[in-house]
């Protein structure tokens, strides 16, 4: 056997020892993910802050538009129904966008904001931090009224999706164009 056939053989027996050696420590190890998948949209219901608060952000993100109020217009003229491809092209794709991420991640998400100041692009409100008109809205309606936290995700610099947490799914409730809900106060 030629110096050349020799180097090539031990290269040949090493790398079959590294295969059995590898599959031999795969065996022994449990791979498990990080997160929690939810199969189940928990009720939709006011809990207290104790139970609110423990273990969602271990849960990956999970979204529906089940609640959605979408009838009439704001008083602004802007209709709370979308179109289809609003729903395909904005709505759906940011919020598929979030699936493989935990609330965790989703909640600590930023963008540039004015000046370069980094800012969260999704975050908590408080109903009284939101227009009259909205307010008076989401305490018209009767499944919603028992909560007073928004959750709000921003899409660009006027679009936002407003809808509730609970646990560690997301129901989706508006979706506005012209960032009209939560004004900018100069």
């Amino acid at each position: 056997m030629s110096k050349r056939e020799a180097r090539l053989q031990r290269q040949l027996d090493k790398l079959a020892k590294n295969q059995e050696k590898n599959i031999r420590l795969s065996s022994n190890i449990e791979i498990k993910e990080k997160y929690i998948r939810a199969n189940v949209k928990p009720e939709l219901k006011k809990e207290p802050r104790s139970i609110r608060q423990n273990g969602y952000k271990e849960y990956f993100f999970s979204w529906c538009d089940t609640i959605s109020d979408v009838k009439d217009v704001w008083s602004w003229g802007e209709s709370r129904q979308w179109t289809e491809d609003e729903y395909n092209q904005i709505i759906k794709l940011n919020m598929d966008s979030h699936n493989n991420n935990s609330w965790a991640e989703v909640e600590v998400k930023t963008y540039n904001g004015a000046g370069g100041i980094r800012k969260l692009s999704n975050k908590y409100q408080p109903i009284d931090s939101i227009c009259e008109e909205a307010r008076k809205r989401w305490l018209d309606i009767e499944i919603l009224s028992q909560f007073d936290e928004l959750f709000r995700f921003r899409i660009g610099t006027h679009r936002r999706i407003w809808g509730i947490r609970i646990q560690h799914h997301f129901y989706l409730v508006w979706y506005e164009r012209h960032h009209q809900i939560c004004p900018i106060k100069n």
